[in-house]
């Protein structure tokens, strides 16, 4: 059902070190008027994970909405569903629990997960998944809980909402306050002091990320201050002290051996491309919208 919310913005897109170079001198002439003579905000980066953007309301430290970002107003309820995931905690723990957080992440599906998830469908004779972000998803909106539950998703914290909370002063700092609440965040944050640093930690995860056990389609960089964050804003529907660095498309070449056509739920027709099993980054991929 429907759920009402106020949930986030669009990240604008980086695709190079000289667009993201380019991004920060527009937040440092944003910022002159509040810092000092020759000072540069510091930066935090984090893995860009391809799932699905969520947001956990809790209530005296429980669990008492999750919501998708839909429009960025009005999400899907996906509470019963959301409780079921294991590592999103029911109750947050330690001594500052918050009367009210909103907490923002995004839940995924593990590539060994996805995988092991196909091996099961096509024993049972059903269609194949056709990559870790459709199959969190897809699990996320079951109509029967139980079947979320055995999907074996996963959820990463990235930000806050509204909360009743004196929130942290930095970026930095409300990541680690969402961990000491209990909530999984990315182990591959960085405090940065530097653009150029930032640069290099975006381009060393581009030639890395098949290293890791889920998909990542590029990095968020922001300005890590909240202070310097609010001074910036944000220009249509885009915040001005945050954006992705975008990893180029994965490609490979394959033979297409037949085209079915499938009718959607609005009564469309899609044609669904059946390929020769090619690896794409990591994920054998036989079929495509």
């Amino acid at each position: 059902m429907p759920c009402r919310l106020v949930f986030g913005l669009s990240l604008g897109n980086a695709f190079n070190g000289e667009e993201l170079r380019a991004w920060y001198d527009r937040a440092c002439k944003g910022l002159d008027a509040v810092l000092d003579e020759g000072a540069m905000p510091s930066l935090t980066t984090e893995l860009k994970i391809d799932g699905l953007a969520v947001a956990l309301t809790y209530i005296d430290g429980g669990l008492v909405r999750a919501a998708t970002r839909g429009n960025g107003v009005t999400g899907e309820d996906v509470t019963t569903n959301v409780k079921t995931i294991r590592g999103i905690p029911l109750r947050l723990r330690g001594d500052n629990v918050p009367a009210e957080l909103e907490v923002r992440g995004e839940i995924y599906m593990r590539r060994s997960t996805f995988e092991a998830l196909n091996e099961r469908l096509v024993a049972e004779g059903t269609r194949p998944l056709a990559n870790p972000r459709n199959g969190a998803v897809g699990s996320l909106r079951q109509l029967d809980s139980s079947i979320t539950a055995s999907r074996g998703l996963d959820f990463w914290a990235y930000g806050i909402g509204p909360t009743t909370a004196d929130a942290p002063g930095t970026q930095t700092d409300t990541l680690d306050w969402l961990a000491a609440l209990g909530l999984p965040v990315s182990g591959e944050r960085r405090q940065l002091d530097t653009i150029d640093a930032a640069v290099s930690y975006c381009e060393g995860w581009a030639s890395k990320r098949d290293s890791l056990d889920y998909e990542i389609d590029g990095a968020v960089v922001k300005v890590d201050r909240v202070e310097y964050q609010q001074v910036l804003g944000q220009v249509s529907t885009a915040p001005r002290w945050a954006t992705a660095f975008k990893f180029p498309a994965r490609e490979a070449t394959t033979r297409l051996l037949d085209i079915e056509h499938n009718v959607g739920r609005t009564g469309v027709i899609k044609p669904l491309a059946v390929l020769e099993p090619v690896e794409v980054g990591g994920v054998t991929v036989s079929r495509a919208t």
